[in-house]
């Protein structure tokens, strides 16, 4: 299995928001930020679906991924930020099935830490991929770049 993961791009900061922490967005300038890295990314996703949390910022990140990656996107709750530990997130996946997951930290770094033992910083649309089983222990880390990594890498 390859497993991609997709931190969602910068939101709208959590103390400039009075609402429910579910629906911040992405603002402008993440919404730009992330749609560059995605564009720059295209040619290394190797998925057959996106599936993403259904937080307002992961989902936009998602939907702009699907649009430009060309992938379905599916809506998984278990995604959404802190909604279970790391070895259910890994239990819910397909090991034949190579997807694109699309969340939040500290989820993400937590999942990443329990199939390949690896402790990462994973920046705001920055983008880790793993290969192997989806259990504990059993993936390697591939690759783990940041959106300036992306960009410079897109430029050649």
């Amino acid at each position: 299995m390859r497993l991609t993961l997709l931190r969602h791009g910068p939101a709208v900061d959590r103390e400039k928001w009075s609402g429910d922490d579910a629906e911040r967005p992405l603002t402008e300038a993440g919404t730009e930020l992330t749609t560059e890295t995605i564009k720059a990314s295209r040619d290394l996703i190797k998925a057959v679906e996106i599936w993403t949390s259904p937080w307002v910022r992961a989902r936009q990140t998602a939907e702009l991924a699907s649009s430009l990656w060309k992938l379905p996107l599916r809506e998984v709750e278990w995604l959404a930020g802190e909604a279970m530990p790391a070895a259910e997130r890994a239990a819910r996946l397909q090991p034949h099935t190579d997807v694109v997951l699309v969340g939040h930290e500290p989820d993400l770094g937590d999942l990443v830490r329990f199939l390949c033992g690896a402790k990462i910083d994973l920046k705001k649309a920055g983008l880790v991929m793993l290969k192997g089983t989806p259990r504990q222990g059993e993936m390697v880390l591939r690759s783990l770049l940041t959106p300036k990594q992306m960009l410079e890498l897109a430029d050649g």
